[in-house]
């Protein structure tokens, strides 16, 4: 004899049993919402009276309990700040939900963390990017990002990151100080701020660089050397000469020898310097430069053009390039082309002494932003003309007085 129910029977039965939960569900839902609700009120207590021993767990459940809930994260984050625990609560911030209407200005809060704190500019560019990618025209991350890279002397990656942010009309105001000059783009207390990056990654090439360098070219009253003008201060192996020995295909590194060893005049050094060439060299407007020089040393006149031609091209702005092309036109006869190059050189040289010569580039008032949107016009720099044009506009001052 077989028992159990029949097949109608057990139907049946499956069918009262989801209804039975479906009815119930409501209720599950209230109760967990309930339960949750007394839960954070807890946190938010303990919170206020600065139990972090309570607090922690209580957080920590919340945040495991609602995993979308940006709150809880940020409460996290504040606890963890309370405590010291910096990489908690960047880790906290980090764990907020993207669709969250929050999650812009947390993140920002996380990469100002990552890049003062913590001296991890890497991390601050990670995230500052992941900003971009929910807002592409956000102004901050776009600001913090080409510090970043001007500061790390990333040259090729702080050019694309100013057109960037002009193409979405975010770029800070110091934005076309900086592109102008980024062939010569300096800092008198630039070592100052990648020494305190070091620490954090002491193995880093491009810190490494960007420090050496910025020894290299800073005096004992932080003032700019020039190229050629002597060594530093520091006894025994500069910075300089123990990154070159590391890096000897260093871009920025072999910029810097060759700027030197041109200052000095010293061709048969510069025909060696310019062998084996890293190959990221052709992106950069300098290194043709440093070609044109020693072709014209050698009377090339016309592959010291095609080599300058193509120094312009990577960079309209490069006011050296310019000079050196009004030289080269000259000499080959082509008279309009050589006065033309050689006012752009001029220009270009002054206006980059101007933005130097500001406490800080953020400080370039209209004025100067109008010449340097003649500049960008006559140098054929598309992106620079479109956003000063714009720029100026919503200063109202593009059709102002000089």
């Amino acid at each position: 004899m077989k028992l159990g129910l029949n097949t109608r029977q057990s139907s049946r039965l499956v069918v009262l049993l989801a209804i039975a939960l479906l009815s119930a569900w409501p209720i599950i839902k209230a109760v967990r919402r309930s339960q949750l609700q007394t839960l954070v009120k807890r946190c938010q207590e303990a919170v206020q009276q600065q139990d972090w021993i309570l607090a922690t767990p209580l957080a920590e459940e919340w945040a495991s309990r609602a995993p979308d809930d940006a709150e809880a994260w940020i409460t996290l984050a504040d606890i963890a700040k309370a405590q010291g625990d910096l990489e908690a609560t960047a880790e906290c911030l980090r764990r907020i939900p993207s669709t969250d209407t929050k999650y812009v200005q947390m993140q920002l809060l996380r990469a100002d963390l990552m890049l003062n704190a913590l001296q991890r500019p890497y991390d601050a560019i990670d995230t500052l990017k992941m900003v971009l990618a929910a807002e592409p025209g956000n102004p901050v991350a776009h600001q913090r990002i080409i510090y970043i890279y001007s500061m790390t002397m990333q040259r090729e990656a702080l050019a694309q990151q100013i057109r960037e942010a002009i193409r979405h009309r975010a770029e800070p105001p110091e934005a076309y100080g900086y592109l102008l000059a980024i062939p010569n783009l300096i800092f008198s207390d630039g070592y100052l701020r990648v020494e305190k990056w070091l620490k954090s990654s002491p193995e880093d090439e491009t810190l490494q660089v960007a420090y050496a360098i910025f020894r290299e070219r800073t005096n004992a009253g932080r003032g700019i050397r020039d190229f050629g003008t002597g060594q530093s201060e520091s006894p025994g192996e500069t910075p300089f000469e123990a990154a070159l020995k590391q890096y000897p295909n260093n871009l920025e590194l072999r910029a810097y020898r060759i700027d030197s060893i041109i200052a000095q005049a010293d061709m048969p050094a510069l025909s060696q310097a310019l062998q084996n060439l890293p190959p990221n060299a052709e992106r950069d407007s300098r290194y043709w430069r440093f070609i044109a020089t020693y072709q014209d040393s050698q009377r090339l006149p016309q592959d010291a053009a095609e080599s300058l031609n193509k120094a312009i091209e990577l960079h309209p702005l490069d006011w050296k390039a310019h000079h050196e092309m009004g030289t080269i036109a000259r000499v080959l006869g082509r008279t309009e082309e050589a006065i033309r190059h050689a006012d752009l050189g001029a220009r270009g040289k002054l206006l980059e002494r101007r933005v130097f010569e500001l406490a800080n580039a953020s400080q370039a008032d209209p004025p100067l932003l109008r010449a340097i949107l003649r500049y960008a016009k006559d140098c054929g720099d598309a992106d620079a003309v479109s956003g000063l044009t714009h720029r100026l506009q919503e200063m109202d001052e593009l059709d102002g007085p000089e």
